[in-house]
C-alpha cells in the first residue's frame, strides 16, 4: 500500500513511518523540518521517500500528492505547542486547519481511501470526568485545542460529503524515543 505520512520526521510520525515500512508498505514523508515542529533529519527512515514540503504550501503539496498518489494518509504534521498557539493563534490555525484542508483536498482529488489524523486530548480541555472516553464533552481551552476540534469537524464533513474515511486519534501525553526534551 502507498502511504503518505505528513510530519514523518517528527516524534510520532517517524515511528509510524518505521512501522509502515516494516509491514512492507511503500512510504513517503512530507515534513518541513521546522525547528519548533520537532521534525528532524535524524528521524528520517532512509527507506522512505522524503519531501521537504510545508503542508501550508498548496502548490508544493499538490505536486507531492500527484507523484505519490497515496492510498492512505497518516496526517501527523501540526503546530503542536499550546504555548505557541496562545501567542500566535493565526499560525496555529494556518498550519492545523488550512494545512489539513490542503491535505483533504488532495485526498479527494486523487481518490485516497483513508486518512488517519493526529488530533489531541486538548479538545477536551479540563475534562468533566476521568477517565476520558469519547462521550466526555469537548471544551477546548486553548487555540491549539480549538484547531484540533475544528479539524475533526472538517474530517467528519469530508467523510459525509466526499466519502473519505477517517480515524482521529486524540493523543494525550505521549512520550518515548525521539521526543523533544
Amino acid at each position: 500500500m502507498r502511504i503518505l505520512v505528513t510530519g514523518g520526521a517528527g516524534f510520532i510520525g517517524s515511528h509510524i513511518v518505521d512501522r509502515c515500512i516494516a509491514a512492507g508498505h511503500e512510504v513517503a514523508i512530507v515534513d518541513n523540518l521546522w525547528d519548533e515542529g520537532g521534525g528532524k533529519k535524524a528521524n528520517l527512515n532512509p527507506q522512505a521517500r522524503f519531501y521537504q514540503v510545508d503542508i501550508t504550501d498548496e502548490a508544493s503539496l499538490d505536486k507531492v500528492f500527484d507523484e505519490i498518489r497515496p492510498e492512505v494518509v497518516s496526517h501527523q504534521a501540526a503546530q503542536h505547542s499550546v504555548a505557541v498557539s496562545t501567542k500566535n493563534p493565526k499560525l496555529d490555525a494556518r498550519v492545523n486547519v488550512l494545512g489539513l484542508l490542503n491535505v483533504l483536498t488532495n485526498c479527494t482529488r486523487l481518490g485516497t481511501r483513508k486518512i488517519v489524523f493526529a488530533s489531541s486530548g486538548a479538545t477536551y480541555g479540563t475534562p468533566a470526568r476521568l477517565p476520558i472516553d469519547e462521550e466526555v464533552p469537548q471544551h477546548p481551552e486553548s487555540p491549539y485545542g480549538i484547531t484540533k476540534m475544528v479539524t475533526e469537524y472538517y474530517l467528519r464533513y469530508w467523510q459525509e460529503a466526499h466519502g473519505l474515511t477517517y480515524t482521529a486519534l486524540r493523543y494525550g501525553n505521549v512520550y518515548g524515543p525521539r521526543q523533544d526534551p
